[in-house]
């Protein structure tokens, strides 16, 4: 068949829903607690709680919209803020250009008194190096040029929030060296608070480390899925500000098939507000339609990178739920892997911490992600 290319769309027409990874949703909903307790920890001053958070959950539920709020509630209060993706080099990235552009909005004479004039760090991750020009001494070291700027930030009465996204257990090193350097500025009651936002199993075997006390410190924030209340808010809201309608049936259906998922919340929007085209009014027809490809792209963008992250052992743990049509006892998991309870006890922790599945009664055990059963079953009967 011959391809076309679709005409522009309508103003007005496009989906006010989000579904891609990091976007802001049009409506927050579900996160007022964190958010609001965030908030008193930088009104309250140095040493308060919430100064240093650590973001967690499985994939899709929300941890870089919170750091985006995080930041929002940062600039309410007239901080700044300094962002980066927890990938390799981010101490480098930190050091060579966050912080430098940070200091490029102060005013010359702030900082005239300091010259950038080389990059090192710790351990050879580089870092920024300042020559002050009177007294022409060199201070390699991270720590001692943020705390020159958490000055700067004091003199003006702001503050600093340094944002790390996607962090991981293989990038340890560097993340040593950025909060030995954030340890420092609480201990000495700078202005300044750190978040970092990671998968369950990350942030665990960083709170775990032996070196990483300062993280074991840190406030945790354990996102998960939204009540049916806030899915159903997630879903009307943006529809009716966007000039359509959505029917109860619709809306009830909607929210049911999202299992009240945030990142589902978001797909399911776009996906059925797609289906209804230039309807004024999305049906449970238009659900129906949007649930199919749903489906196919939650596989795509959740199950599959979940599982790619597991071991063997854990993919077979799932397998062995999978066949039960709801709640599988962790005897019955046990006896289908051909292991002893106490053997298989360890997996189930382990997908529990990582947020894939969940406990839902004395020896029992449900998944937590969406479709995940479905996605499983499938594979088997592929082979």
């Amino acid at each position: 068949m011959t391809v076309t290319i679709p005409p522009p769309r309508r103003n007005g027409s496009s989906s006010p829903f989000t579904p891609g990874f990091g976007t802001q949703p049009p409506t927050l909903v579900g996160r007022q607690d964190e958010v609001n307790g965030f908030a008193r920890a930088l009104d309250a001053g140095p040493g308060a709680r919430g100064r240093a958070t650590l973001v967690t959950g499985q994939r899709g539920v929300g941890k870089t919209v919170l750091l985006n709020t995080f930041r929002d509630v940062a600039s309410s209060r007239q901080w700044v803020t300094v962002q980066e993706q927890a990938s390799p080099g981010f101490a480098t990235r930190l050091a060579k250009s966050r912080l430098p552009e940070v200091l490029e909005h102060f005013d010359a004479a702030d900082v005239s008194k300091a010259k950038m004039i080389g990059l090192t760090l710790p351990m050879g991750l580089g870092g920024v190096t300042w020559r002050d020009e009177t007294q022409n001494v060199l201070v390699p070291d991270i720590r001692t040029n943020l705390m020159e700027l958490l000055r700067m930030f004091d003199e003006r009465g702001t503050g600093l929030l340094i944002t790390l996204d996607e962090v991981h257990r293989s990038n340890i090193d560097e993340l040593r060296v950025v909060t030995d350097a954030v340890a420092h500025a609480f201990n000495e009651s700078a202005p300044i608070a750190f978040v970092a936002a990671g998968l369950p199993s990350s942030i665990n075997s960083l709170v775990n480390d032996r070196v990483s006390t300062y993280l074991r410190r840190a406030e945790r924030i354990e996102l998960g899925n939204f009540t049916r209340e806030a899915t159903l808010h997630a879903i009307r809201t943006p529809i009716e500000d966007a000039g359509k309608h959505i029917t109860e049936e619709a809306l009830s259906l909607a929210a049911a098939h999202t299992e009240d998922y945030p990142y589902l919340v978001q797909l399911m929007g776009d996906l059925m507000w797609e289906a209804a085209g230039d309807s004024p009014r999305i049906t449970a027809d238009h659900v129906r339609a949007a649930d199919g490809e749903a489906r196919a792209v939650m596989a795509r963008q959740i199950h599959e990178p979940t599982l790619e992250a597991l071991s063997g052992r854990d993919r077979e743990y799932l397998r062995a739920m999978a066949v039960d049509d709801g709640p599988s006892r962790t005897a019955e998991i046990a006896r289908r892997m051909s292991v002893t309870d106490k053997f298989a006890s360890v997996y189930r922790a382990r997908l529990i911490a990582g947020g894939i599945i969940e406990p839902v009664g004395h020896g029992t055990v449900d998944f937590a992600v969406p479709y995940m059963r479905d996605f499983l079953l499938g594979r088997l009967r592929r082979g």
